[in-house]
């Protein structure tokens, strides 16, 4: 039951935040990016790495730490090619454009991590009455697993749950979607819980 009522909470969470995050993304590159989040639910390590192409696929995404009223992680990891898609898509350029997961490509991913992310945090503050703070986004490639394992090994270590967000980026040239993994520590679901009650 506390699992399904973590969920419907960070469902209403995830919509508002992927709102902001399609406002403030849209006004960074002057043209209409929508971002939408069709399904929430927890998820064990497998599925988080099934979600981006399995345990041994390169990805590439940002990590964000949560600090203030409660504490835990943000990921958001997109298969390589997605996250080129990405950032064809935040560069206005026609799906296909970049074929490398270079610097610039890497500074645009962690960039919108930042403000996926940051969208996800502050409405989460908004919509509970919390102060939080989200960290500067760390860019991060690596196979699922590594990426995974570090946020899951932490999270999982002390019991606790890790729920896992479908996000899907759309302009009028295409779309493409990513996964974004938050994870509170287990003290702060039982906070959540409290104020979500």
């Amino acid at each position: 039951m506390a699992q399904e009522a973590l969920v419907q909470m960070l469902t209403l969470v995830a919509r508002d935040g992927a709102v902001r995050a399609g406002r403030g993304l849209s006004g960074l590159m002057g043209q209409q990016i929508s971002i939408h989040v069709p399904n929430v639910r927890i998820g064990t390590k497998a599925d988080a790495c099934d979600a981006v192409g399995g345990e041994e696929n390169l990805v590439l995404g940002a990590y964000l730490s949560i600090s203030g009223d409660i504490t835990g992680h943000v990921m958001l990891l997109f298969p390589v090619a997605r996250a080129l898609e990405c950032v064809d898509l935040m560069c206005g350029q026609a799906p296909g454009t970049t074929v490398e997961p270079d610097e610039l490509a890497q500074s645009a991913v962690g960039e919108l991590g930042n403000i996926v992310g940051s969208a996800f945090v502050n409405a989460l503050a908004d919509d509970l009455n919390l102060i939080l703070h989200p960290s500067p986004p760390t860019i991060i490639h690596d196979m699922a697993i590594a990426l995974v394992q570090s946020v899951y090994a932490e999270v999982l270590s002390q019991g606790g749950d890790v729920v896992m967000m479908d996000a899907v980026f759309e302009d009028e040239k295409g779309r493409t979607a990513g996964l974004l993994i938050v994870a509170p520590d287990p003290t702060s679901v039982e906070r959540l819980m409290k104020v979500a009650a």
